[in-house]
């Protein structure tokens, strides 16, 4: 593992000092290097768990990074580019006491023509990128598929992306890949992946998206979801709905429904206030593993988001931010006492 490691630093941080220092940029350099795009960005928080319903986590506080990117864009030709990126994070399960390590993020081969293009290898999987990209704030917390995991955003295979229309009007990205996400494959199921989107002007998008999970045995998963947004000037509201099947082998199905709605206002040139609410109609039995906002598996759950954006440099961010999930009754019991998870977030890009 050790070794591992060093074998991505060392290239990554030679590359970079090639790439950016300037007596090396003044000499002679090969054709390649003008190719070459090296790019970062890191963000992470000082949290403090005020309340939870786990007591062994309440109380609980410090500082994490939840992303650390490295990327290296490199133009193998006008029409085909390549692009390896390596992701770490801290843990954020409360146990875990590793140290940061590095991983391959995405590593994929991209073919673009005027309207269309294709992509071979692991790459970003059309589940939430669209959604994710009007939100605007990863650095804050997931978008509510990602959150709930139900799906992945990468995924090792092929993707097709493009326009029909060449103003843009009505786009799609299709996927077929392992569903293994950035691990490796073990099973002979695939997952095919589809989002058509439609954006009229005036800032409005719309967008409908569907998948299909071919799991071992009786376990096969189903997702459909539909999204809709208004971007302008001053700020961006978003509407979300998705709806996921799961197949349960020797057991009842799973449905899981989930709403969300948010808005980000510009209050100034430097400062955003950013709003969201997410409703979980159903338990997720995957909650209580979700990384640094762990919820309860048992019940209904209701996500408040607030916060603060503000923009102290150019590329680097303080966000001031609090999360509340709050529950509904178990079986006509009391419900689970509310999470409480004020943080500071802190984020840069390079």
């Amino acid at each position: 593992m050790r070794r591992l490691k060093w074998g991505l630093i060392l290239p990554a941080a030679l590359l970079t000092l090639l790439a950016i220092h300037p007596q090396a940029r003044a000499q002679e350099l090969p054709d390649w290097v003008d190719r070459l795009k090296i790019s970062g960005l890191a963000f992470g928080d000082y949290y403090w768990l005020g309340s939870h319903h786990d007591e062994d986590l309440e109380g609980r506080n410090g500082f994490w990074f939840r992303r650390i990117y490295l990327t290296f864009d490199f133009g193998l030709s006008e029409e085909i580019d390549f692009r390896l990126r390596f992701e770490a994070a801290s843990p954020g399960d409360f146990e875990s006491s590793s140290t940061i390590s590095p991983f391959v993020k995405d590593a994929w081969v991209r073919w673009r023509g005027d309207l269309h293009s294709a992509i071979i290898g692991l790459s970003s999987t059309p589940t939430w990128d669209v959604p994710e990209g009007i939100w605007g704030y990863r650095n804050v917390e997931k978008t509510p598929l990602d959150l709930q995991k139900m799906g992945g955003s990468r995924d090792l295979g092929v993707a097709l992306k493009g326009q029909f229309d060449e103003g843009g009007k009505v786009r799609y990205h299709a996927m077929i890949g392992n569903g293994s996400g950035t691990k490796g494959e073990t099973n002979a199921g695939k997952k095919g992946m589809l989002a058509l989107s439609a954006h009229p002007g005036e800032g409005f998008l719309f967008q409908v998206y569907g998948d299909f999970e071919s799991r071992p045995g009786e376990t096969d998963r189903t997702t459909i979801q539909g999204f809709a947004a208004w971007e302008g000037d001053d700020g961006r509201v978003g509407v979300q709905y998705a709806h996921q099947e799961r197949e349960v082998e020797d057991g009842d199905d799973i449905d899981l429904d989930i709403f969300s709605i948010f808005g980000v206002a510009r209050l100034s040139d430097r400062v955003s206030f950013l709003a969201r609410y997410d409703r979980m109609f159903d338990p997720n039995p995957d909650a209580g593993t979700i990384s640094y906002i762990p919820m309860d598996p048992t019940a209904k759950s209701n996500l408040l988001l607030a916060g603060f954006d503000f923009e102290v440099v150019d590329r680097f961010h303080l966000i001031p931010n609090i999360e509340v999930v709050f529950y509904d009754g178990v079986g006509g019991a009391e419900a689970p006492s509310t999470d409480v998870i004020p943080r500071v977030t802190f984020s840069t890009t390079f």
